[in-house]
């Protein structure tokens, strides 16, 4: 029988100490040189080593379980930001628990009580809504968190999000380069998702007094496209403003089906592309996030809160990026 590989094996091979390498295994990486990381991560897997997480857990008081509340796992924005996450637990000793509310903020409570009956170690949280009361439970088990995407207002953990209200300054002053004179914002449910709300305030200060705004939240009842024609049928210039991908794929496919062309009848830009809206003709203007670094600097913030016991309410602007194209 093959001996049984230990960390005094991983740190021969690797040329450091035992006590490196459970720093290392046990997600402690203060002062721990890339490269060094880089020689274990190698040995480790040249070896094949697994570390015993019943072991670590026993010794640690810790489950090594990261909880990941979503949203909505169903888009493209999710499963980019699942990717940042899942890569930079790869290398250390956590094992994620994803669970998806659905847009649904009793399945949501439900999800996080669930997180906390497997006393996860921290969560990363993507909040439904911006009331700190809905999260209560977490507050009083003093639970380590880290939001994405969205955060409580008051902001009561640190936040990783994109710079959402910047961006939408940005679009306001290229619609207004552009000559519109009236801009239709089609959403999904904005009130308490900080993320739409700082999109819709962006613009909103942007373009001031100088361009009517109408905002239309889409609904399963398809009465939104009822609503968008009306606007459509003014003889004022008019761009749509998508907040998000899902919403920029719905407008696009219903512009198609009632033929109305881009951009000579109307303009279109859309928050969060999904990478796809350059492949289009023609292009569509939008602005891509990155939400595999807002996932990749969530997990490493959440770590270093675990590890040093502070939860300071810091939100962090991961830039997003305007990409110009042919669509206004």
């Amino acid at each position: 029988m093959n001996k049984k590989v230990t960390i005094v094996d991983i740190a021969r091979e690797s040329g450091v100490s035992k006590t490196t390498i459970s720093r290392f295994l046990n997600g402690k990486f203060d002062n721990m040189s890339a490269n060094t990381r880089s020689r274990i991560e190698a040995t480790i897997a040249r070896l094949d080593y697994h570390p015993n997480r019943q072991a670590q857990s026993l010794k640690a008081r810790r489950s090594f379980l990261i909880g990941v509340a979503i949203a909505d796992i169903s888009n493209m924005y999710t499963s980019r930001l699942l990717k940042g996450i899942g890569d930079y637990f790869q290398s250390t000793p956590y094992q994620v628990l994803i669970m998806d509310a659905d847009n649904d903020s009793t399945r949501e409570a439900s999800n996080l009580e669930k997180m906390m009956t497997e006393q996860v170690d921290g969560v990363i949280l993507q909040p439904l809504t911006n009331h700190p009361s809905h999260y209560q439970n977490i507050i009083n088990a003093q639970l380590p968190v880290v939001q994405v995407d969205r955060y409580t207002h008051p902001v009561i953990w640190p936040a990783i999000v994109s710079d959402n209200y910047q961006k939408s300054r940005e679009v306001a002053n290229l619609l207004k380069q552009s000559n519109y004179e009236q801009v239709v914002v089609l959403s999904n449910h904005i009130h308490g998702i900080s993320s739409r709300m700082n999109r819709l305030k962006g613009l909103a200060d942007g373009l001031a007094t100088t361009i009517k705004i109408s905002q239309i939240e889409i609904t399963s009842d398809r009465h939104w496209e009822g609503q968008l024609l009306s606007y459509l049928k003014c003889t004022k210039k008019t761009a749509i403003f998508a907040l998000n991908g899902h919403v920029l794929w719905s407008t696009i496919r219903f512009l198609q089906t009632q033929k109305i062309l881009i951009p000579d009848q109307v303009g279109v830009i859309g928050y969060d592309d999904d990478q796809y809206a350059d492949m289009l003709t023609p292009a569509i203007t939008a602005v891509s996030q990155n939400p595999q670094e807002i996932g990749r600097v969530a997990a490493d913030t959440l770590i270093q809160n675990i590890e040093r016991d502070q939860f300071p309410a810091d939100i962090v602007r991961i830039p997003a990026f305007l990409h110009i194209r042919d669509s206004l």
